[in-house]
């Protein structure tokens, strides 16, 4: 009878060992690296910024790397991951499937107003050059940098999107000093080539003296008008912008957005 409770006991284990959907990490974890490319001293650092970043806006941000998706699409396994491991109902998790080459954050809660489509667009073109690179930690310490920025902009009440997009304010200014700097140059430079190719001429006090003798006469007079022209420009519409959502295998709403590298 013991014995065979005791394999009853083992059965359970192990069943309880296969069905677990998502290896071995700890639930509510912050920083989870099945691929095995960040160190200690990296998963702690990341982990702490993730999580004062979150504490301040109560929200979990959540970091994921795996070196394939188990048969899932990326979407269903970022949300299951997200749904399934301890998270609270606002937050962002960043999966990246190392193997594949893909990208894509999961949004759920005030995740899904602070990273709209656009945002998650704009974060994913600022992470792909590390990505290339294979410049994971790189990419993710990014990425918590972006989540803070964006997040403090959505509680200002305008989340960055199409009608309030994300610029590098520095690199904007920088641009537009650089520009007026060489149209100036080309101005002068321009100006004295054409100054240098007249002579100067003596200015004469009267208008009379610079007109022929008879050389003008006007007879008639008068104003004809021959058409109008107007001109009209179209007014560009609103091209939408939010967030698109759709529903988990838990039967929470979930956005999102991803693509490869």
């Amino acid at each position: 009878m013991k014995k065979v409770f005791s394999l009853f006991f083992a059965a359970v284990i192990l069943t309880a060992i296969c069905i677990t959907p998502f290896g071995a990490a700890e639930k509510g974890a912050k920083v989870v690296d099945d691929s095995g490319y960040f160190t200690a001293q990296q998963t702690a650092a990341l982990t702490n910024k993730l999580t004062e970043t979150g504490n301040k806006y109560n929200m979990d941000l959540v970091v994921v790397l795996v070196p394939s998706l188990q048969g899932k699409s990326k979407v269903i396994y970022a949300d299951d991951y997200y749904d399934y491991n301890g998270y609270k109902n606002d937050g962002c998790l960043l999966l990246l499937c190392i193997d594949d080459r893909e990208w894509y954050i999961s949004t759920k809660g005030y995740g899904i107003t602070a990273f709209t489509d656009y945002g998650i667009d704009f974060i994913g073109e600022q992470l792909k050059p590390e990505l290339k690179a294979k410049n994971y930690y790189g990419a993710c310490d990014e990425f918590a940098d972006l989540c803070d920025e964006f997040i403090k902009e959505a509680k200002k009440g305008t989340p960055y999107d199409t009608n309030h997009k994300r610029r590098d304010t520095f690199d904007y200014v920088f641009a537009v000093l650089i520009s007026l700097g060489i149209g100036l140059a080309v101005a002068v430079i321009t100006a004295l080539s054409i100054k240098s190719k007249y002579k100067p001429v003596r200015l004469k006090a009267e208008a009379n003296d610079y007109l022929v003798q008879g050389s003008l006469n006007v007879r008639n007079s008068y104003d004809n008008f021959l058409y109008t022209h107007v001109t009209r420009t179209r007014r560009e519409k609103n091209n939408g912008g939010g967030s698109s959502t759709h529903t988990s295998s838990s039967g929470s709403s979930h956005g999102g957005g991803g693509g490869s590298w």
